[in-house]
């Protein structure tokens, strides 16, 4: 029995120390695990911080400061230009008249041809080429026609007569028996300086038409009587308004002795401050005194005071 017992307990004493030796080798690969982890987390941390180098490497050639080489950007001139006095240099006009596109004068050409009035009172030129040995011709007058002496009467009294028609036509009614003809304005400068041959004598006059000629008077209708007006219904006739209150033949008690004009309001109005005037519609205002920015300044029934142009109209 004690053998036995001695024989349990060595066993037992053998499995503890097999158990205590497991757990220690236990404890010492768990710590060669952890070494061994340290070991690859450094290294992913030193492999980490070579790509950032390398990444900030990349990121710093990319932005180098790109250094220019130091130089002088304005250069002065080594001599400088010789400047020449200043003079009086007189202007040439003509200078750029054979620059551009040329123009017609067309002053030269109409003081060579001149206008209808220049035509008409310009003598007649003489040539200007001429032969040699031959002085320029001058163009004789024409000669007018010559009026019988008997006739000479009869042309007067007809051209009065036209003149007198003429004048009736044209300024209205004729001038009375007693009073004397005006007499007759001047000639313009305009129209004197266009009359340059005198008027031809009485005896060149040329012969009056035969009095079987002339055309006979028009026979001319009486002129017609203007229609009546229309007859009015007594319906159609109405009152005329009466007028406003006021405006009676004798002066109202309360209008000055002097004012401008009677006007009436269109609207009525609240006056704002005191010196202003109030008053309703269809009031009867006389207007002393009117004022550029268009207030006006009057006396009513009512007062005294200041009102706005705009709300009130001149009475007819």
């Amino acid at each position: 029995m004690a053998f036995t017992t001695q024989a349990l307990a060595s066993v037992a004493y053998q499995v503890g120390n097999l158990a205590g030796h497991t757990l220690h080798m236990l404890d010492l690969q768990g710590a060669a695990l952890r070494q061994v982890e340290a070991r690859v987390s450094t290294l992913g941390q030193m492999v980490n911080m070579h790509m950032e180098k390398v990444a900030r490497k990349e990121i710093g050639t990319l932005a180098t400061v790109q250094r220019l080489p130091p130089g002088q950007k304005v250069i002065a001139p080594e001599s400088l230009p010789s400047l020449t006095p200043y003079y009086r240099r007189p202007l040439n006009f003509g200078c750029l008249d054979d620059i551009g596109h040329g123009i017609k004068d067309l002053s030269t050409q109409l003081s060579r041809t001149g206008t209808l009035s220049r035509k008409s009172i310009k003598a007649p030129a003489t040539p200007t080429s001429t032969t040699l040995g031959r002085p320029p011709r001058i163009p004789e007058p024409v000669q007018l026609p010559v009026v019988p002496d008997g006739k000479l009467s009869a042309a007067s009294s007809a051209s009065s007569l036209a003149s007198a028609g003429s004048a009736e036509g044209v300024g209205g009614a004729p001038q009375p028996e007693g009073q004397a003809a005006p007499p007759a304005p001047p000639l313009p400068p305009a129209a004197a300086a266009e009359v340059f041959l005198p008027p031809p004598p009485l005896e060149e006059l040329s012969p009056p038409p035969p009095a079987a000629e002339l055309a006979p008077p028009l026979d001319l209708p009486p002129p017609l009587d203007l229609p009546p007006p229309p007859a009015l219904e007594a319906d159609e006739l109405e009152l005329l308004p009466p007028p406003p209150p006021g405006f009676g033949p004798d002066e109202p008690s309360w209008a000055p002795a002097a004012y401008l004009e009677k006007v009436v309001t269109l609207y009525p109005y609240t006056r704002q401050k005191d010196n202003e005037l109030s008053f309703s519609e269809g009031t009867i205002i006389c207007v002393t005194r009117r004022y550029s920015d268009g207030w006006c300044e009057g006396v009513s029934s009512e007062g005294s005071g200041f009102f706005p142009g705009n709300y009130v109209e001149p009475s007819c």
